[in-house]
């Protein structure tokens, strides 16, 4: 390839889909990326299968300093699109529930596609390569270096995406580069993550790991009904790792064990029925044995038997138990962290082309971006809409 036109940084699901879209319009495009293959995280994605999507995904599913900003590239490459990609090549998926799409067989039919694609878009690949930075040439365009090499073109696209998940080569960099070149940022945390309890909470329920139910679980205004799964160190399971999007240190997470019905009658109506049983043999009706043990233990009346204990005592027992809180000592960490929230601030970007209002050329795509999806193919949406918003507008360009 002569010199290039456009430079991309990143080769996961963000920097691939502008890549293609670029390369598919006549651009001759250079992505960059540091592992042996393009993909980023899809090979360890939704468990090997990769959620490439959800059929439900709009703006409302996403968090942002700005929740209007991923509009425009939603509604522009929507999910609907992404599924008639993944058919057309000819993988198989299923929807697992709440609209999510997986891969049937593995996530790495969505990495050969993404390699078939850049193929046939005449995209050159420079892998293996560290990344060390990206800077604004004074007369136009733009220069990335690394260990060893440098490529300049007159326009790029930042898709480096957030520090989530080191062990695969993942780091700040995209937000040190923005914050290098003038652009703002938005406080950068872990997310979708779940929780690790404070002291005193782990000391009730640090020994109960494996065990799971369905919860109502909310935090920072928003509320998720799925289930939990109790860890040695605190919650996982989609509902906390929802919850983990929202929550802001010093907040309190709530859980409602009986989401749907109301647990006074409930309690009530088990009570007229099994008078000579206890309350812990109506918690064990909804919950693991062992779970109902311990928040009888916790938070049950002190009394013995349903029949001598009275109505107005259960009832608030009842509610005791439909609404649990707890503050969180924090999350689980980026190590674990299926996404980063916060990076580049949306008002630093045109929401139609994700080209920077005060770098012209650069174009900044997926999770450097202030747009955090929830749980559930989400953020595979985003990086493939921002992507394809990007590649196409340095693509119709003059």
């Amino acid at each position: 390839m002569s010199a290039p036109d456009i430079i991309i940084l990143g080769g996961g699901a963000a920097g691939c889909m502008a890549a293609i879209q670029a390369g598919q319009r006549g651009k001759k495009v250079l992505l960059i990326d540091g592992g042996a293959r393009v993909g980023g995280k899809i090979p360890i994605s939704g468990g090997g299968r990769c959620n490439f999507t959800n059929r439900g995904a709009s703006a409302e599913h996403y968090l942002s300093e700005n929740p209007h900003f991923a509009k425009s590239a939603l509604g522009r490459f929507t999910p609907e699109d992404t599924e008639a990609w993944v058919a057309g090549a000819g993988i198989q998926y299923h929807e697992k529930k709440l609209g999510q799409l997986f891969c049937t067989r593995s996530a790495m039919e969505m990495v050969d596609l993404l390699e078939r694609d850049l193929g046939a878009a005449g995209v050159e690949l420079k892998l293996n390569a560290r990344i060390e930075g990206l800077e604004a040439l004074p007369g136009g365009g733009y220069r990335a270096y690394g260990d060893g090499w440098q490529a300049s073109a007159p326009k790029a696209v930042l898709a480096l995406g957030g520090p989530s998940y080191p062990s695969l080569g993942a780091s700040d960099l995209a937000w040190r580069i923005a914050k290098g070149l003038g652009l703002a940022l938005v406080d950068g945390a872990p997310a979708l993550d779940g929780f690790v309890w404070n002291a005193e909470d782990a000391s009730h329920f640090d020994d109960l790991q494996g065990l799971s139910l369905d919860v109502r679980l909310g935090t920072g205004g928003k509320s998720f009904d799925e289930a939990i799964l109790f860890t040695h160190k605190g919650l996982s399971g989609p509902a906390a790792l929802q919850g983990s999007l929202y929550w802001k240190p010093g907040q309190l997470v709530e859980l409602n064990l009986w989401p749907g019905t109301d647990a006074g009658v409930d309690l009530l109506s088990f009570k007229h029925r099994f008078q000579r049983r206890y309350v812990v043999d109506w918690l064990a009706e909804r919950l693991p044995r062992r779970l109902a043990e311990r928040w009888d233990e916790l938070m049950g009346p002190k009394a013995d038997k349903l029949e001598r204990i009275s109505d107005k005592a259960l009832t608030e027992a009842a509610l005791r138990f439909q609404k649990v809180s707890f503050i969180p000592a924090g999350t689980v960490g980026y190590h674990k962290a299926e996404v980063a929230r916060g990076g580049v601030s949306t008002a630093e970007l045109d929401q139609r082309t994700l080209e920077c209002k005060k770098a012209p050329g650069l174009h900044i795509v997926g999770e450097a971006v202030d747009v955090t999806g929830e749980l559930g193919g989400y953020n595979f949406q985003w990086a493939w809409a921002s992507g394809a918003a990007a590649g196409r507008a340095l693509g119709d360009a003059g």
